[in-house]
């Protein structure tokens, strides 16, 4: 018998995601929460127990996504690449399906937009069960994940010639690289909010930056390239169940010459094979943009990143339908794309 439990405690919810073999960092309490507590939207969290043994056998974090004048949507889970359902078995993911749409019933949301690594089929209810709403799989974008070696000299040597002669130029000029944590906090948004203001994109909120990385369970590194002092490209890395995470990565276009880019690569590859993983997540791209051929010069490969539409009749939503790029956005003064920017990104899901 499975039994449906609205937001268990915290403990319960991270041991279940440190047991499951396929749970990412997003699927981690504090990630959820962050996102939640960072743009002030409702954060609901299911999980399947079984009644006889009182253990979780699956778990689905839910933000209630509903911008002004805009259909109310559930989502697992805004501004993240995959999150969506765990479950040690069909049941356990259908009745987490059929319980998100009794959820959506209940907040008048007309759509369920589940963010998976993969496929849904063994989960998806039987039509009769959810015949008010119809299911459309979304493959717009792509995960990018590489293997890592047991070793920084294999990874060295996996490594196209092209690629460590532009590493070595990056050292040349004059580039290096420091790891930590909050100390290099605002080095790190300086670098991606101006590199997002470049590309057109509101930036994210920085109490969302300070909020993931002081969370122990998320166990996350800020890694920042300076050249003179000056910091020229950033990122943040997770680590959770052997891969290592990169969702935010960016560089000052003025000095690309001097590809503090590609020691940023290479020092977050390195950071995630001196911490032992066997994995390492670029992140999503668009399959025909830059940046996607960027990261298989890297050793990535495509992997399949679907998110899953549940919508009730008659209503219907596409993820393509937003969008991260305004071109008048990239005419913004800094500080004023700094002020401004996160009360738009809030309501731009992707």
């Amino acid at each position: 018998m499975i039994d449906i439990a609205l937001n268990p405690e915290k403990k319960h919810w991270d041991q279940y995601a440190a047991e499951n073999v396929m749970a990412k960092y997003s699927h981690l309490y504090d990630w959820g929460e962050s996102l939640a507590a960072t743009y002030s939207l409702p954060i609901f969290r299911l999980a399947t127990i079984n009644s006889q043994t009182g253990r979780m056998t699956g778990s689905l974090s839910l933000i209630l996504f509903a911008p002004s004048g805009k259909n109310k949507r559930l989502i697992s889970l805004p501004y993240t690449d995959a999150a969506g359902i765990l479950a040690d078995d069909g049941e356990s993911g259908r009745r987490l399906i059929l319980a998100a749409m009794e959820l959506a019933d209940s907040l008048g949301a007309n759509h369920v937009e589940l963010r998976q690594g993969g496929a849904l089929q063994s989960f998806v209810p039987h039509h009769q069960e959810i015949s008010t709403w119809y299911y459309t799989p979304n493959t717009f974008k792509t995960g990018l994940m590489r293997s890592l070696p047991p070793s920084v000299d294999d990874l060295w040597s996996s490594l196209s010639a092209k690629v460590r002669n532009q590493i070595r130029k990056a050292r040349r000029c004059g580039c290096d690289v420091k790891v930590g944590g909050a100390a290099l906090l605002a080095d790190f948004f300086a670098v991606f909010s101006e590199n997002m203001r470049d590309l057109g994109s509101p930036v994210h909120a920085p109490e969302l930056f300070r909020s993931v990385t002081g969370s122990e369970s998320l166990r996350a590194a800020i890694i920042v390239v300076y050249l003179k002092a000056q910091p020229v490209a950033s990122a943040v890395v997770f680590l959770h169940n052997g891969t290592a995470y990169n969702p935010w990565a960016s560089s000052l276009r003025r000095y690309r010459p001097s590809c503090p880019n590609m020691l940023l690569y290479w020092s977050m590859l390195e950071y995630g094979v001196q911490n032992r993983c066997r994995w390492f997540d670029f992140g999503r791209s668009s399959p025909d943009a830059a940046t996607c051929r960027f990261k298989v010069q890297w050793g990535a490969g495509m992997d399949a990143l679907i998110w899953h539409v549940f919508s009730r009749n008659p209503h219907s939503w596409d993820p393509r339908s937003e969008s991260l790029e305004y071109e008048n956005w990239k005419k913004t003064e800094i500080e004023r794309s700094r002020r401004d920017g996160p009360a738009i990104r809030r309501w731009i899901s992707l």
